[in-house]
């Protein structure tokens, strides 16, 4: 798909033989774009003895709590989770300003966060969007 993208002024996504969408890459990611992808970085937690610290202080009571926030403030799926990443789908279209103000208020929070990015929706995403929206098709006589 980034190939289309850099080689294609006007993209047309079919699904089951008919054009469903017809415009430049940017048009389409803006008319059917399908929320955000936002990847925190999570600050490497240390080894530490058991007694160190209270539970509740421990890395994965904060861990938890961040992810029971994320899940607060925005609609999202986790998609994917390291030790050091999360990696989240923003499921609802928000202002980037509005998004940013909350992933800048939750890094504030939480210093287990050492950094996050968001990306928009990509022309694969944004195909894969239509695939599973399109019933499947039956097989027609020729």
């Amino acid at each position: 798909m980034d190939e289309m993208e850099a080689l294609c002024g006007r993209i047309a996504i079919m699904s089951g033989g008919e054009v469903c969408a017809l415009g430049s890459p940017a048009a389409l990611r803006a008319a059917h774009a399908a929320g955000h992808a936002v990847r925190i970085k999570l600050a490497a937690r240390r080894a530490t003895a058991p007694g160190d610290h209270d539970e509740t202080d421990s890395p994965n009571s904060q861990l938890k709590s961040l992810k029971g926030k994320l899940h607060q403030k925005f609609d999202c799926t986790l998609k994917d989770e390291h030790k050091t990443m999360l990696h989240y789908h923003i499921n609802e279209t928000m202002q980037y300003s509005e998004l940013f103000r909350e992933l800048e208020a939750l890094r504030v929070a939480y210093p287990l966060v050492e950094d996050y990015s968001v990306t928009e929706t990509t022309l694969e995403e944004v195909f894969l969007s239509f695939a599973r929206t399109q019933p499947s098709q039956l097989s027609r006589p020729v």
